[in-house]
Order: structure tokens, then sequence, then C-alpha cells
């Protein structure tokens, strides 16, 4: 082990110095030259991130109400209302993750057939 040394003192430039060092080595510092700039972007694969809405951010900087996102809903409605509880029942049952029972699978395929003979009708 190391025995501090007590003629050697450490200044606030040499603390620091460690400090910042220190931060670089865990990726917590912000860079300050053109190097730690190129270091950064090297390091970095920023081709999957979102290109940001720059004109909502200029509405906001300028005091203007934004538009809130297009909400589309992601459930579509079922043709008849009489297979959407029994399709509902069975995406409940996938969606558990459980054992399918043979009388649920048997349901799921009829409805699968019914389904691919409604849409072959209907290219005729």
């Amino acid at each position: 082990m190391n025995k501090p040394n007590p003629k050697k003192k450490a200044t606030l430039a040499d603390t620091q110095h460690a400090l910042h060092e220190m931060m670089v080595q865990d990726g917590i510092a912000f860079p300050e030259t053109p190097e730690d700039i190129d270091r950064i972007e090297a390091e970095i694969d920023d081709s999957r991130l979102p290109t940001p809405d720059v004109n909502s951010f200029m509405k906001f900087l300028r005091g203007e109400p934004t538009e809130p996102p297009l909400q589309a809903s992601k459930i579509l409605p079922f043709q008849s209302a009489a297979h959407a509880n029994d399709l509902n029942d069975l995406a409940m049952a996938a969606r558990n993750g459980g054992p399918i029972d043979p009388e649920t699978r048997k349901r799921m395929d009829e409805h699968r057939a019914a389904s691919e003979q409604k849409a072959t009708d209907e290219k005729k």
C-alpha cells in the first residue's frame, strides 16, 4: 500500500487536473477542445437517434402553442361485432402467454379459416 508523502502537497491545480482526468475517463466531462469533440463523435453512433423537430422547438422559443403529435388509434374495429368478443378472448389467451387449450385452438383455427374464406370470396 502506498504511504502518503507528507513532504509533497497537492495544489488546487493538481487536484482539479486529476478530477478532470477522472471525469474524462468516466465519460462525464464536457468536451473542451476540438480534439475532445472529434474523439466523442468517433465513439458515438448517432445514426439511430431521432431527428429533432426544429419547427416545434422554434414555436416553443417564441411562446407559440405547439400542436400535439397526431395520435392514431392502434386498435382497428372488427367488421362483425359477433366475432369481436370471441377474437378478444383468443387474443387475451395469447397475450397472457399461457398454454392454449385444444378447444381454444380449434376456435382459433375456425376463425382463421373463416377469415381466409371471406378474403377469397371477396376477390371473386
